[in-house]
């Protein structure tokens, strides 16, 4: 079975980039039965603000992720760095030190994409 870390790393600059890599995860697991976690870096954070405009289509697919079983994590570097407060993002989404968290999963067999 394939293991993929699937690195959010785009900001709200490019909306579209950070929805293909929900997609990617979500039917990485749906298509291929991949075991997949999302990691939220950098300016990725901004994916999972949930007072953006376009904040139901994200929620939507943060939930269509978790239904599927996909780990979704956000470094809480990039947070702090980026002045983003728990309460700014989605609920429920578990905080890593994002460094780390890829060390453990390369450790762990899992291959890295980044978007």
């Amino acid at each position: 079975m394939a293991k993929m870390l699937v690195m959010v790393i785009t900001g709200k600059e490019n909306i579209n980039t950070e929805m293909v890599a929900f997609n990617f995860a979500i039917n990485s697991v749906q298509n291929a039965k991949a075991q997949v976690e999302l990691l939220f870096l950098g300016r990725g954070v901004e994916a999972l603000f949930k007072n953006q405009n376009n904040s139901d289509t994200f929620l939507a697919q943060v939930q269509k992720a978790r239904s599927l079983g996909i780990r979704l994590t956000v470094c809480s570097v990039s947070m702090k760095s980026l002045g983003v407060t728990d309460e700014m993002i989605f609920e429920g989404i578990e905080k890593v030190m994002g460094g780390v968290e890829t060390a453990a999963r390369i450790d762990d067999g899992y291959q890295v994409i980044t978007f």
